[in-house]
């Protein structure tokens, strides 16, 4: 039976997971009784982020797809991502769908001009520059603030000649599984192995690291990076 969730510590039952990185992530971060966000749990099956209407679900073999979709129906919601089977089985369209990869492990040493923290204006605008769509500034950066704060995020970047090359965010990183994501290099440096060197570095956990890539021609990048494919995601948008 699907519930609201009253203690993070509910959390507990999920696996390492793409999903779980994200919803045990966001859990950390903001706790249990906000009004922008909730979480709600399916017995020891599922587990349920909503932040402002946009849903991250976390599926077993003994999810109870026809509740959820019947609550999520009822309760509403902008944007629901999940792997692309379990957006399929709650009779949604996937959208914006590609693969999932998880980081096999390998060596990875830390790059030359590496750094961990940088200024938030000019990582920002870095990603607006490659197509990231971060929404305005202020969200971007509470955003960011608020998980990196809680040790649920955190930033990698090369720096080289006073400039940001390529940066790269463990997004998520909750109990037992890490999200990578927000990779992207200048322009002007593509070509030059900033970011294949710095996100295996990124990647370096004794937790799972998992990663969703903007579209599938990017696997073979990631691939080269020690990642091997996990699955595929999609986001239904209603």
């Amino acid at each position: 039976m699907l519930k609201a969730l009253t203690d993070i510590g509910e959390l507990g039952f999920m696996k390492a997971d793409p999903f779980s990185a994200v919803i045990s992530a966001l859990a950390a971060t903001y706790g249990a009784d906000r009004d922008f966000i909730r979480f709600y749990v399916q017995d020891d099956a599922s587990a349920i982020s909503m932040l402002d209407g946009n849903v991250n679900l976390y599926v077993t073999e003994r999810t109870d797809y026809e509740e959820i979709t019947a609550f999520l129906n009822a309760a509403g919601y902008l944007s629901i991502r999940s792997y692309e089977s379990a957006v399929k089985s709650l009779n949604k369209e996937p959208g914006d769908c590609s693969f999932i990869v998880r980081y096999r492990g390998g060596e990875a040493n830390e790059p030359d001009g590496f750094v961990s923290e940088y200024p938030l204006r000019d990582i920002y605008s870095l990603l607006t520059s490659r197509g990231f769509d971060t929404g305005d500034y202020g969200y971007f950066a509470a955003d960011v603030f608020a998980r990196v704060n809680k040790n649920a995020a955190s930033f990698g970047g090369i720096v080289s000649e006073n400039k940001l090359r390529s940066c790269c965010f463990r997004l998520f990183e909750g109990e037992k599984s890490i999200l990578l994501g927000a990779v992207a290099t200048d322009i002007n440096s593509s070509g030059r192995g900033y970011a294949s060197s710095l996100v295996p570095y990124m990647a370096k956990s004794e937790k799972e690291v998992f990663l969703f890539t903007r579209n599938d021609a990017l696997l073979p990048f990631y691939e080269n990076c020690g990642f091997e494919k996990y699955g595929k995601y999609a986001v239904s948008y209603r």
